[in-house]
């Protein structure tokens, strides 16, 4: 979902891997492509639930002992810093078939997300980097956070990044019962480094919430349990 790797983990590999849900692309040839139309985003087409502020007073403090890792940010989605990170990264990097350039994302792709309020928090374990995202779209797009199907023929691809290849493979998993609905997409890149991302997408009443895991030894059980986490906390504070 964000681009929160860790150290040994190349930031252009987890954020190709990502780039499509955290830079809302919307199609194209190439990667760069994509990430020219996150240039213009949709407002949000009503009044959302939540302030950013409050979303931000709702994300995990603590994680088994371990604290953020930086302070907490707030505001539009499209404003958030993993998302802009992604979305200037992205240039110069070419992903074999083009098809494929936005197979990695999920229903945030969508630039109509840009404009929402959203918040989000990262943490740093000993091999495994996590965030937090919390969105709150209007409710007429609270299901199209979890619309995204990787398209046909694109659960492998390679992709071009700094004149090194990367070959990815994306499995759509299924979710574990989360809120209303939920989602889970599970990336790996492997070439000169490696990058196995997990991603989970929640909503429930006026909020979407996302959690993602990237490191080698990231799991899906691990992330299902922090997104578990995740959304008891959200819930016990938001109220509408």
């Amino acid at each position: 979902m964000f681009s929160v790797q860790l150290s040994r983990v190349p930031g252009a590999i987890a954020v190709l891997a990502l780039a499509a849900a955290a830079a809302g692309c919307s199609g194209g040839t190439t990667a760069a492509q994509s990430a020219a139309n996150t240039g213009h985003v949709a407002p949000a087409r009503a009044a959302s639930a939540y302030t950013a502020a409050q979303l931000r007073s709702a994300l995990l403090t603590s994680v088994n002992g371990v604290r953020p890792a930086g302070r907490a940010a707030a505001g539009t989605y499209g404003s958030l810093p993993g998302i802009t990170a992604a979305r200037h990264s992205m240039p110069g990097v070419k992903i074999t078939p083009a098809r494929c350039a936005n197979a990695s994302g999920t229903g945030l792709s969508s630039g109509n997300f840009g404009k929402v309020p959203a918040s989000v928090v990262t943490f740093r374990f000993a091999t495994v980097a996590a965030s937090e995202v919390l969105l709150s779209p209007p409710a007429s797009m609270l299901a199209d956070a979890l619309a995204h199907k990787i398209p046909a023929g694109c659960t492998r691809y390679r992709a071009r990044i700094g004149g090194k290849t990367y070959t990815y493979r994306i499995t759509q998993e299924r979710a574990p019962r989360i809120a209303d609905a939920a989602t889970e997409l599970n990336v790996r890149a492997t070439g000169p480094a490696t990058a196995n991302i997990w991603t989970i997408i929640y909503r429930s009443h006026g909020v979407v919430g996302a959690v993602t895991l990237v490191g080698q030894h990231a799991s899906k059980a691990a992330a299902e349990a922090l997104t578990k986490l995740a959304y008891r906390y959200a819930k016990a504070h938001l109220t509408a």
